[in-house]
């Protein structure tokens, strides 16, 4: 008798304290940022950036670079084309012209993320006249163009490339072309 007279001293005296404390809160959720989620499949993103240097006679220094940008490793067999188009001023269009050239084209199917790597070339123009001569203005316009494409020709699949819309980039050089 007496172990169920203390067991009873004992619970009526801890429920007097709990209810004496007042409500009793769990603590609060706290999410965990720092955690990595196995389910996240980081992203692949390439970025093409051009530049041209133009020479005195007609020579263009063409520096086109690839960099995934990304999280993730990029991993689909891909090209990387510089490409070279016409157009003469004012009357004609890139297309209409039907002045184009592929320069170089460069395959990889692996770039790691932070990873770069280099399309560079020169492009002589043929009936070069001038950057900006004094007796003309410029009649013609040489569009290069760094784009990156899947092997295949095919769009990219999603999980592929997380922003295609930065897979190209451009420079145009207008010039006084002799001839036209």
């Amino acid at each position: 008798m007496k172990q169920s007279r203390s067991f009873l001293s004992i619970f009526f005296s801890s429920l007097f304290l709990l209810i004496s404390l007042g409500p009793i809160y769990a603590a609060p959720n706290i999410q965990q940022n720092n955690v990595l989620n196995s389910n996240i499949k980081l992203c692949a993103d390439l970025k093409a950036s051009l530049t041209i240097s133009k020479g005195a006679s007609g020579l263009v220094t063409i520096i086109g670079m690839v960099t995934n940008v990304g999280k993730g490793t990029f991993n689909t067999a891909s090209v990387a084309e510089l490409i070279m188009n016409l157009a003469y001023a004012p009357k004609y269009s890139y297309m209409m012209s039907g002045v184009s050239d592929v320069l170089v084209i460069k395959q990889f199917a692996v770039l790691k993320a932070g990873e770069s790597f280099a399309v560079n070339t020169s492009y002589q123009i043929p009936d070069f006249g001038g950057w900006s001569p004094s007796v003309a203005a410029p009649n013609a316009i040489r569009l290069f163009t760094l784009r990156v494409i899947r092997q295949d020709g095919s769009p990219y699949k999603s999980g592929d490339d997380c922003n295609t819309g930065n897979n190209i980039a451009s420079c145009e050089a207008s010039y006084l072309d002799v001839k036209h």
